[in-house]
């Protein structure tokens, strides 16, 4: 599907002849579909628009705040429908699914957007969608108060890995250096989302690591996280986050694979992180999926040992590919 894409301006004009907008978030939200929702509901409300974050039944503890006193009333009827950071209407939440083929404008960076909205704001080089509310901030007239910025800043620390991924750029640099000039607490969402470790989180990690498989002369590393040990020690979904990036900080290692079961056993959720040059989009395209160049995603269904295998092939398929 051709994605019909808007400039910041055009999109900027469409918010702001509506009222009554909706603005939607991906199935287990991360930083920057929650940070850069939130930021863009508070830049409108400042421009008088009646803006309200559809409720998102996935986010966990840490990123819940960002919804509170913005989440539409029970019966709101929306005039625009937005999503944010949404590549495509398979990552709706099963609220926001009813939203389906109804969505008026999409904000987002993933090169692997579908096109499914009416008009698309696509920004495929930028590190976080955050970069794109961050600028469209300006074609809108607005400037992002305290708490859009503490929420702009969690979208682009969250999405580059507090900047150390290669996907960081000198606009994510920027945008950090405003919000910390706007006194936003950096220390405190750094410790939050990148150094503290329950006491779950800590014994998930040891239990990747030692069941960690390696293939392709150890440049790809697969593991498997099963549900039934995550439920017996009381995980969260915070404890359960940013998994696979762990793996990568393996010597070695150009590309790592988590499964991670869902609620329907037998159903795993896959997250691929690779290094450059190698393509994890193109290892969860073979598996109806997709992402970015460095981080992918994709859901497989069967043995949990074969799926395993299956993407660790898929993996070093792509990696004997010539550069």
């Amino acid at each position: 599907m051709s994605v019909k894409t808007v400039t910041n301006a055009e999109a900027a004009a469409r918010l702001l002849e509506c009222d009554d907008i909706l603005i939607l978030t991906h199935r287990r939200p991360d930083g920057d579909t929650l940070g850069s929702a939130h930021a863009l509901c508070r830049l409108l409300r400042q421009k008088g628009k009646r803006a309200f974050l559809h409720p998102n039944e996935d986010a966990t503890a840490r990123l819940a705040p960002l919804l509170s006193g913005l989440e539409a009333p029970q019966g709101f009827a929306p005039g625009l429908v937005v999503a944010v950071d949404l590549a495509s209407e398979a990552l709706l939440t099963a609220s926001g699914s009813a939203f389906t083929g109804k969505i008026d404008l999409c904000i987002d960076h993933h090169p692997s957007n579908t096109g499914y909205a009416r008009e698309t704001r696509l920004e495929p080089t930028a590190a976080a969608t955050g970069e794109v509310i961050w600028a469209l901030a300006q074609a809108l007239g607005a400037e992002p108060d305290p708490s859009a910025m503490e929420a702009l800043y969690i979208a682009v620390a969250t999405d580059t890995g507090c900047f150390r991924f290669s996907n960081t750029t000198p606009l994510a640099h920027r945008i950090a250096a405003r919000c910390i000039e706007a006194g936003v607490d950096f220390h405190a969402i750094n410790r939050e989302f990148f150094e503290r470790k329950t006491h779950a989180r800590f014994q998930i990690e040891r239990r990747m690591f030692d069941t960690l498989h390696f293939y392709h002369d150890g440049r790809v590393a697969a593991v498997v996280l099963d549900r039934a040990f995550t439920d017996s020690i009381g995980a969260t979904g915070d404890d359960l986050d940013n998994l696979s990036t762990l793996l990568m900080q393996l010597d070695g290692v150009d590309c790592a694979i988590l499964l991670q079961e869902l609620a329907q056993r037998g159903e795993y959720k896959v997250s691929v992180r690779t290094r450059k040059p190698f393509d994890a989009s193109l290892v969860c395209a073979a598996f109806d999926g997709g992402g970015h160049p460095r981080a992918a995603g994709c859901t497989v269904r069967g043995d949990a040992d074969r799926c395993r295998d299956l993407l660790a092939a898929e993996a070093a398929r792509q990696l004997d590919k010539p550069c």
